[in-house]
């Protein structure tokens, strides 16, 4: 392993503390179905090899769970929301002991590049990636092969030189279809559905996941 792409919505950032803006707009158990949602539509689009943006496919996701309701306006608060949220606490220790060892991290997340640039500079974390990248510049969703290869182009190195680092194992499988080695951080699904690719490396949180590549490398 000589470089890390990182997914970061739930493997970084924990979407728990959008939970106020769903209260507000009086659907509070509307968090998890609205994010499934936004993923399905996102990948249909991807499917059908079409593209829009991680806000436009959020706010049409949003109407649909009240569509008599809600508005796509609505779901502005929630989208401002995403740049208060909170990394898991293993998040900083994983990063940092990847730095330490040297080896290249850069994020790769379906939503806004500034937006996970502007969390990493609140936190004070910025020194420990090398930048971060968004599918708004490739124009694909994942789990299509595209966004890991500019991931993988951006570091500078061959895909089975990186390790894709998610909570997802949708978005393992991609990246191992796409070259990839891939490491899972079992704390949101932990057990892995039997339809995916298993990870070549797990553990229920970053450290853990570190831990291993650095091991194994």
């Amino acid at each position: 392993m000589r470089g890390v792409l990182l997914d970061v919505n739930e493997t970084l950032l924990d979407l728990a503390g959008l939970q106020p803006a769903f209260d507000r707009l009086g659907i509070p158990d509307g968090r998890a179905l609205w994010f499934a949602r936004t993923l399905r539509n996102g990948f249909a689009l991807a499917a059908a090899g079409d593209y829009r943006s991680f806000a436009d496919v959020a706010r049409a996701s949003l109407v649909s769970l009240d569509p008599i309701r809600l508005k796509p306006t609505d779901a502005d608060p929630l989208l401002d929301a995403f740049a208060g949220l909170p990394l898991h606490p293993d998040v900083e220790p994983g990063l940092r002991t990847l730095a330490d060892a040297g080896i290249p991290a850069l994020t790769l997340t379906l939503g806004s590049a500034q937006t996970v640039a502007a969390i990493f500079d609140a936190h004070g974390l910025s020194d420990l990636v090398t930048g971060h990248l968004s599918v708004d510049e490739i124009g694909r969703w994942k789990p299509a092969p595209a966004p890991y290869l500019a991931g993988c182009l951006a570091l500078g190195l061959a895909p089975a030189d990186v390790t894709m680092v998610a909570a997802h194992s949708w978005d393992l499988h991609g990246a191992r279809r796409a070259g990839l080695r891939t490491a899972w951080v079992s704390r949101l699904e932990h057990i892995r559905p039997d339809i995916f690719a298993p990870a070549d490396i797990d553990g229920p949180d970053l450290i853990t996941v570190v831990d291993r590549l650095l091991e194994t490398s």
